[in-house]
């Protein structure tokens, strides 16, 4: 049996509990052993990260440091250009040979703008997909489906379809932290305490307030 590699992916500006909290109902209900944090250098569909690659990539260490589930790449922080997840899939299966099942894991709003992916058909073919659905997004799922049907074929909405795990609704984002800290308020209990510490100790994302320096 192919060893499974699950690749987690994502600007992470920061990362917080939801992710944490997601991923780890994924790993719980299919039985996986690792999840592998993969920063983007540069996401194609949104604007660029408020913090540096080296502060995002510093947080996500503290964020897991002690935890045997996660682990961090830096696959896509050290190739120029934007993160294409397709070029990404394809570094890790020329990497490791066909040898290993590629899962690539998305939010369930991420599904329904597949068709915009860069070789989407491909990056279908190449990895399973595992959707974390949380609500309502679940009540969409069938839908979505449908019209990704249609733009790919059954097999491949089919696959999309068995990928889709039911996780819970952890309703944090990395923009309401980012507006939290930019109006002096609180991120304690939405971030790991290494991962608010860091912030405060090098004043990312504040126009004052928690994180002491405003920006520059």
């Amino acid at each position: 049996m192919a060893r499974q590699m699950v690749l987690f992916g994502g600007t992470f500006d920061p990362i917080h509990f939801g992710h944490l909290i997601v991923a780890r109902a994924v790993a719980e209900q299919r039985g996986f052993d690792r999840v592998t944090l993969v920063p983007a250098a540069r996401t194609p569909h949104k604007q660029g990260a408020s913090a540096s690659a080296a502060d995002r990539l510093a947080m996500l260490r503290l964020a897991i440091e002690g935890e045997d589930l996660f682990d961090v790449s830096e696959a896509e922080l050290q190739r120029p250009g934007a993160s294409y997840t397709f070029d990404t899939l394809d570094a890790f299966r020329r990497a490791d040979g066909g040898e290993v099942q590629l899962h690539w894991l998305i939010g369930s709003d991420m599904l329904a703008d597949l068709p915009n992916w860069h070789r989407a058909a491909e990056v279908i073919a190449l990895a399973q997909i595992v959707v974390a659905c949380r609500p309502p997004w679940q009540e969409r799922i069938a839908e979505i489906l449908a019209q990704l049907s249609v733009r790919f074929g059954a097999d491949a909405a089919d696959r999309l379809s068995q990928g889709v795990v039911q996780t819970p609704l952890i309703a944090i984002s990395s923009s309401e932290i980012r507006s939290r800290l930019a109006e002096g308020r609180s991120i304690r209990f939405l971030v790991p305490e290494s991962v608010r510490e860091y912030i405060s100790a090098h004043g990312l994302y504040a126009a004052g307030g928690e994180a002491g320096v405003e920006d520059s």
